[in-house]
C-alpha cells in the first residue's frame, strides 16, 4: 500500500460523509484504493521455456492514482513530443477566479466555456502580434481540477 492509499484508507469515512465529494471523485478513489489488490484479480504469465508463473495484478488505470495516473502522463507526454514542432514554446496558466469557482463546481458543463474564452484570447493575442488572420497558432489546452 502506498503512502496515499494508506491517507485516503485512515480518512475515508471522514471524506465521504463530511467533505461530500462527488460520485466520480469517490469511483477514483475506490479504484485508487484497490489498485494492484490480487483480490480484485489479475493476470497470469508464464514462461514457455522453464515453466514459471508469476501473478500479476490488475491496476485501476485512474488519471488519480500515483502509479497509473504517473505512467498516464509519461505516456501522454510522450504523445505530444511527437506531435509538436521544433519552434520556441510558452508555458501559460489561466485560472479561475475564487468568487466564480462555485459556479464551476456546481456545473462541470461551464468548463467547456471556459476552454472557448481561453482559445479566443490565443487566437486574438496572436492576431495583434503578427496583423494577420493567416496565422494559426496552436496549443494544447489541459484541464487541472
Amino acid at each position: 500500500m502506498n503512502i496515499l492509499q494508506k491517507i485516503f484508507t485512515d480518512h475515508y469515512e471522514e471524506i465521504k460523509y463530511t467533505l461530500h465529494p462527488r460520485k466520480t471523485e469517490m469511483e477514483n478513489i475506490d479504484k485508487m484504493l484497490n489498485c494492484g489488490d490480487p483480490s480484485f484479480g489479475g493476470a497470469m504469465y508464464g514462461c514457455p521455456h522453464c515453466g514459471k508463473l508469476k501473478f500479476v495484478p490488475f491496476r485501476c488505470r485512474s488519471r488519480f492514482c500515483p502509479t497509473c495516473g504517473n505512467k498516464y502522463a509519461m505516456e501522454r507526454s510522450t504523445s505530444m513530443l511527437f506531435k509538436l514542432i521544433n519552434v520556441r514554446h510558452r508555458h501559460c496558466v489561466f485560472t479561475i477566479d475564487e468568487d466564480l469557482r462555485a459556479f464551476f463546481l456546481q456545473d462541470r458543463s461551464l468548463l467547456n466555456c471556459l476552454f472557448h474564452s481561453v482559445s479566443s484570447v490565443i487566437s486574438r493575442m496572436f492576431f495583434k502580434l503578427n496583423q494577420t488572420k493567416n496565422f494559426t497558432p496552436g496549443y494544447i489546452m489541459v484541464l487541472h481540477t
